[in-house]
């Protein structure tokens, strides 16, 4: 089932400022026009964000490299898009279909290149449906051999941030900090990861926010040698002596953040054991951290990070060091990953961009648990700027 990314679009005066980078991208692949096809009961994912959402009949929303931007839409929805105050030009359709002035429209512009909504790897960027595809290809015949993925222009729309985005973002972090600081109370010998799991989402109520990913497994609470994933919590009564890991996240205001803690449950000294997978993830974070700046390739600052786990005699971890962080929790962008094609194709391969907060996340696993340090950072012109606050030191709780 096609679901939209977020509850609400983007904000108007958010996406405005975003053509200009939606412009570059285009200028960059020459690109001279990108065209969003979508129609009822398979919205593209995009099609909220450009103002282009909730529609019946098969409409086009087309952004030319000049920043003109026309839809073609069923004449009932004409005034619709009008009112949105988005579209330069609408122009509507009845028996005749959405054909005929696709084709008046493309054959005035005459574009090289057109960017379609198809994508091997960003799920986000892949909204043109195989029906629909067949029908721009029939009413583009002639163009039809000039169609290019629109990935990298839906990267430009969501994964670069403008300053305002950022500090929603900035929020999001500072009230998911809040939240882990008062969670230290509920992590104790005797209870359950399933109490520490409830006892975030209680405080997530209070404060009126929502979590950053799904309900039921936001936090995620892992106690000593349970696997790690993308689950809530697997019933294990803590005890002392435990290594506890939590993931967690919240959304304000439509923006996510994502940070991950470990923590020591008792009195005594902490294990040396557990020291150094602690001091491993710090080293393995900072490496990562200093290999990322604007265009370097994602697979090379996962490289760094994964160097340092596997020297110091650990597993390499099976799965990717940090994401793009924004609207989503998992936002399309280039991913700081390894070069496995068959799992992340080509999404490693993608340079780091200015203006994009990445995760910042290698493990290291041993019997004793998993240790992550997840933290959040703005890519800036020349590396990087710490948006949370990084964990120094295991956190002794119980």
């Amino acid at each position: 089932m096609r679901v939209k990314l977020d509850k609400s679009p983007i904000r108007m005066e958010f996406l405005r400022k975003k053509l200009k980078w939606i412009q570059q991208a285009m200028r960059e692949q020459e690109i001279d026009i990108w065209i969003t096809f979508t129609r009822e009961g398979n919205e593209d994912p995009l099609a909220q964000d450009l103002r282009f959402s909730d529609l019946t009949w098969r409409s086009a929303a087309i952004i030319d490299q000049d920043g003109t931007k026309t839809a073609i839409v069923g004449s009932l929805e004409v005034e619709t898009i009008k009112q949105s105050k988005f579209y330069d030009n609408v122009v509507g359709y009845t028996s005749e279909g959405a054909a005929p002035k696709l084709k008046q429209i493309i054959a005035n512009r005459k574009p090289k290149g057109i960017a379609v909504n198809t994508s091997y790897d960003e799920g986000a960027a892949d909204g043109l449906t195989s029906g629909m595809e067949m029908y721009l290809k029939r009413a583009l015949k002639g163009y039809s051999r000039r169609f290019v993925s629109g990935e990298d222009l839906a990267i430009a729309l969501r994964a670069r941030l403008v300053p305002e985005e950022v500090e929603l973002v900035k929020k999001a972090i500072f009230e998911c900090e809040k939240i882990y600081d008062a969670i230290e109370d509920a992590i104790k010998p005797g209870k359950k990861d399933k109490y520490v799991h409830q006892f975030a989402h209680k405080l997530v109520a209070e404060k009126g926010l929502s979590t950053a990913w799904a309900y039921d497994r936001c936090p995620s609470v892992n106690v000593a040698g349970n696997p790690m994933g993308h689950i809530g919590y697997h019933n294990t009564t803590i005890r002392n002596g435990d290594f506890v890991k939590l993931d967690f996240g919240v959304n304000y205001e439509g923006y996510c953040s994502d940070i991950q803690r470990v923590y020591f449950v008792g009195p005594g000294n902490i294990p040396n054991s557990v020291k150094r997978m602690f001091e491993t993830a710090r080293a393995a974070n900072d490496a990562a951290l200093a290999a990322l700046k604007p265009g370097t390739m994602g697979y090379k600052v996962d490289g760094a990070g994964r160097k340092v786990v596997v020297k110091r005699g650990y597993a390499e971890y099976k799965h990717a060091l940090g994401h793009v962080l924004g609207r989503s929790t998992h936002e399309i962008g280039p991913l700081l990953g390894p070069r496995w094609p068959n799992r992340y194709g080509k999404q490693v391969e993608k340079p780091v961009q200015k203006d994009m907060v990445f995760t910042i996340e290698p493990s290291v696993t041993s019997k004793l648990g998993t240790c992550n340090l997840e933290q959040d950072v703005l890519v800036t012109a020349s590396g990087y700027q710490q948006l949370s606050k990084p964990q120094e030191d295991i956190i002794r709780v119980g």
